[in-house]
C-alpha cells in the first residue's frame, strides 16, 4: 500500500475520503488499466527496500516516505497536513525526513515534498488546523505578512489557533473535541469554556474567523480570510 491508503493505516490523517486503495507493485510495473479492481488503482513507484515495512500484516512504504509520496502526488497542502502529524510523533524529526528525501534522488514531486516539509510545524494540535494553515500558507495572499500557530492571548489565560498578522484570530471549528474522549472533558463543560474564552476574546476587540471542515473543502476559506483583513486596513486607514 502507498499514499493514502498507507497513510491511514499508520494514522496519518488525510485529505477527502472514499478514494481507492493505492497500490504498487515491484518493479515499477503495473497492470493495464481494465485490470484493475474495482475500488482499486495502482501507482509505479521506484520503493527502496528501507522505505517499506509491515503493518498489520500489509506491507506498506514507511511514515515518512508515506508522507513525502502524498506531497507529490497530491500536493503541498496534503503534504503539510501529512508532516504537521509526523513530526510531532516521537522519533519524528525534520532532519530524518530531508534526508528520506535526499535518497529519493530525481523523483517527481519532490520539490513540492521540500516545501511541505519546509512548512510543516509539529505544533499543529489537530488535522483541520494544519490544513486551515496549509491554506494560508500555499495561496501567499498579500493581505498576510505573517501566520503564527497557538499563540498566548490575554496575559496567556487563552490559546489561539492561528494568529495572521499578529491579531486576526482563525479558530478551526472542529467536532472533535466535543466527543469528551479526545479532551477528556465533557461537551457541556468544553462548551461551557469556549463560551467564556469567546466573550472574553470579543470584549477584548480581538477579532475572529471561526472556520469549518466545510468552509475549508469548499474553498470560501481563503475569501472570508482576505475579506477581514481588508476591513481592517480599511477601519485602520
Amino acid at each position: 500500500m502507498v499514499g493514502k491508503s498507507a497513510a491511514r493505516l499508520h494514522g496519518i490523517p488525510v485529505l477527502g475520503w472514499n478514494e481507492p486503495v493505492t497500490l504498487s507493485l515491484p518493479g515499477l510495473s503495473r497492470p493495464p488499466r481494465g485490470q484493475w479492481p474495482q475500488g482499486v488503482e495502482y501507482r509505479k513507484a521506484a520503493l527502496f527496500p528501507e522505505h517499506v515495512t509491515e503493518h498489520h500484516g500489509a506491507r506498506v512504504t514507511r511514515i515518512i516516505r508515506t508522507a513525502v509520496d502524498l506531497s507529490r502526488h497530491h500536493g503541498v497542502i496534503d503534504g503539510i497536513v501529512a508532516f504537521d502529524h509526523i513530526l510531532a510523533m516521537p522519533g519524528m524529526t525534520r532532519a530524518r525526513a530531508e534526508e528520506t528525501i535526499d535518497q529519493l534522488g530525481r523523483m517527481r514531486g519532490l520539490q513540492a515534498a521540500r516545501r511541505a516539509l519546509e512548512l510543516a510545524d509539529p505544533r499543529a494540535e489537530s488535522p483541520i488546523e494544519s490544513w486551515a494553515r496549509a491554506q494560508i500558507l500555499t495561496a501567499e495572499l498579500p493581505e498576510v505578512t505573517s501566520v503564527e500557530l497557538q499563540v498566548s492571548v490575554l496575559d496567556g489565560r487563552y490559546r489561539v489557533d492561528i494568529l495572521v498578522n499578529g491579531f486576526q484570530v482563525v479558530e478551526t471549528d472542529g467536532d472533535l473535541k466535543y466527543d469528551g474522549v479526545s479532551t477528556g472533558i465533557a461537551p457541556e463543560e468544553q462548551m461551557r469554556r469556549d463560551r467564556e474564552r469567546d466573550r472574553a476574546l470579543t470584549n477584548a476587540g480581538i477579532p475572529r474567523l471561526h472556520v469549518t471542515h466545510a468552509d475549508l473543502a469548499e474553498g470560501s476559506f481563503l475569501g472570508m480570510l482576505r475579506d477581514a483583513l481588508r476591513a481592517h486596513a480599511a477601519k485602520a486607514a
